[in-house]
């Protein structure tokens, strides 16, 4: 497969509605979610249910 510059056009476009003088790492922060996971336990919570 094979992508050109023709085949991103439509996500490179510029939204009216983005306020371009927030920085893109605040922005994609905004959107995040924090997800607080203790590992050893979602290990052992998936060994147990094979």
């Amino acid at each position: 497969m094979v992508l050109a510059a023709d085949d991103l056009a439509e996500f490179v476009a510029r939204d009216p509605s983005d306020d371009e003088d927030v920085p893109l790492g605040d922005a994609l922060e905004e959107l995040s979610i924090d997800v607080e996971t203790d590992a050893v336990d979602a290990v052992r919570d998936v060994r147990g249910r094979r």
